[in-house]
């Protein structure tokens, strides 16, 4: 009887074969025939799951998107949302390999979204819809008194979101990745701290 293959699962195995060769070698290394030897299959079977190279990194980057969101749920959820956010935050922070591609990936669609629309509308989209996440979660900590309520949320999300981004290409390039944590906390505790509270 011949094997069932499930094609989600296929699909995840071989675009996590492409977040390790960027992790280990970055994205120049990626093509159809390295990615199939990393997944352990044929340069026909990656062809016949993902047409071009694009699409491939397309879905690796969705992925990027869905292992970020797990890690979340597994989360300590305890303490105020300021707290929980700092935790949140460092989980996007490359501090490991699987982490460090992911970051690579997102910088690498970042780059092409400079110049070719098609991309740039595909990251704008990302982005559009991180930023609305972000912004609902701080008027939620503006609620709870959490967070400082004297700028709109949408202007803090910004602010949060490109303190996040710039700590994380700094960690690419770092000797000591996590050595940059105390500077991350410190930056959104001055940031989003209430005025009676803040360091």
């Amino acid at each position: 009887m011949p094997k069932i293959v499930d094609r989600a699962e296929r699909r995840r195995e071989i675009a996590g074969a492409l977040l390790r060769i960027v992790a280990r070698e970055g994205v120049e290394a990626v093509s159809v025939r390295s990615v199939a030897t990393e997944a352990g299959v044929s340069a026909g079977a990656v062809q016949k799951y993902f047409s071009t190279k694009e699409e491939l990194l397309r879905f690796a980057l969705d992925l990027t998107s869905e292992f970020l969101e797990q890690r979340w749920k597994t989360l300590d959820q305890s303490g105020n949302l300021l707290d929980l956010l700092l935790r949140l935050l460092t989980e996007a922070m490359p501090l490991d390999e699987q982490r460090r591609a992911e970051v690579i990936v997102i910088n690498t669609f970042t780059a092409r979204g400079a110049v070719l629309p098609s991309w740039a509308e595909f990251i704008r989209t990302g982005y559009d819809e991180l930023q609305e996440i972000t912004t609902q979660y701080l008027s939620a900590a503006q609620a709870a008194g959490d967070v400082r309520d004297d700028l709109p949320a949408s202007d803090l999300a910004d602010a949060v979101l490109a303190l996040s981004d710039g700590f994380a290409n700094r960690m690419l390039t770092s000797a000591d990745p996590a050595a940059l944590l105390p500077s991350l906390e410190t930056s959104i505790r001055t940031l989003l701290s209430p005025a009676n509270s803040r360091i």
